[in-house]
């Protein structure tokens, strides 16, 4: 039987809560790894990039203990003040829910942590940070999106799978954290980067980007054969309809990549400041896409549900 398609009070919190989760991993691994392959090493770029890691992982913290406080107060089904009954979250901490809010909230303190050590201590340097500070930075983020990455196992949709599809989900969902995660950094670059630098560092992503774009095609793919078993679905549920949009979106996103790996970037020699500014206005559209997508991943994972699972 399908779930309604229309969330109510605490599913629209739930559903907030969730997207802000998605914004987090992608701003704090995305970053990490910008950094680290990408970075200019120009002090600017690294303070930046080091601010927007750590909002994101306060942004990420505070989203998943408020999910676990609207679970609570779901349950509880008793105004706002049920989020906050004591005997209610105990017994949920019990369950599958308080280790996966366990995992994700000591994910995001140990990224929380490493941005706040990082970012001070790029304000005592005097020099541009050599590579330890990144490999550093992408090490400590890199364990913290395991601690995410495990915490799937205990909650969603894809839990009720076979383990191979849940690897499936790790690849998927690493990629796009990678990938949406970067956007913002590479947009940064293109503030204080001279132009021919600049085109060097954004052929490197595009030539990574390639594999990104086949890993999630292919992960989604094997995602979507598991969880609808019909094409009908995909016009008739609530849940085919959400990944119908959601597969529209990811068609705008690879357009738009495509557009700055074939034209905007080779010729940003050639036509110099207009040229960036072209590919900034390309990138503050991705970006806006990216956001539409995770929020309907978030409706999609929070609110719908596939028709074999429910």
């Amino acid at each position: 039987m399908e779930v309604s398609s229309i969330p109510g009070s605490w599913e629209s919190a739930s559903l907030l809560c969730k997207f802000l989760f998605y914004v987090a991993a992608a701003s704090t691994f995305g970053g990490a790894v910008a950094l680290y392959l990408y970075g200019d090493g120009h002090s600017r770029t690294v303070k930046r990039v080091l601010l927007y890691q750590l909002i994101g992982a306060l942004l990420g913290f505070h989203a998943v203990l408020a999910d676990f406080l609207v679970q609570v107060g779901q349950i509880n089904n008793s105004g706002i003040s049920g989020a906050f009954d004591l005997d209610m979250a105990n017994m949920l901490l019990s369950f599958p829910l308080g280790d996966l809010s366990f995992y994700r909230l000591a994910a995001f303190a140990l990224m929380m942590i490493t941005s706040a050590f990082l970012l001070r201590k790029s304000y005592q340097r005097s020099t541009d940070s050599g590579i330890s500070f990144y490999r550093f930075n992408f090490l400590f983020h890199g364990l913290g999106l395991g601690l995410i990455l495990l915490s799937f196992r205990f909650g969603g949709h894809v839990s009720l799978l076979a383990l191979p599809i849940q690897l499936v989900l790790v690849i998927h969902f690493t990629t796009v954290a990678l990938w949406l995660g970067a956007l913002y950094p590479l947009y940064e670059l293109t503030n204080g980067t001279d132009i021919f630098s600049l085109q060097s560092m954004l052929q490197k992503f595009s030539n990574h980007a390639i594999i990104f774009v086949f890993m999630l095609l292919l992960a989604g793919i094997i995602l979507a054969y598991n969880l609808i078993h019909s094409p009908v679905e995909l016009l008739n549920s609530a849940y085919g309809r959400t990944l119908s949009v959601k597969l529209l979106l990811v068609f705008c996103l690879l357009s738009i990549a495509g557009l700055n790996k074939f034209h905007l970037v080779p010729h940003l020699m050639e036509k110099q400041k207009k040229g960036v500014e072209y590919f900034r206005r390309s990138l503050r559209l991705e970006l806006t896409v990216a956001s539409l997508l995770l929020l309907v991943t978030a409706y999609f994972s929070t609110v719908v549900g596939p028709l074999n699972l429910t």
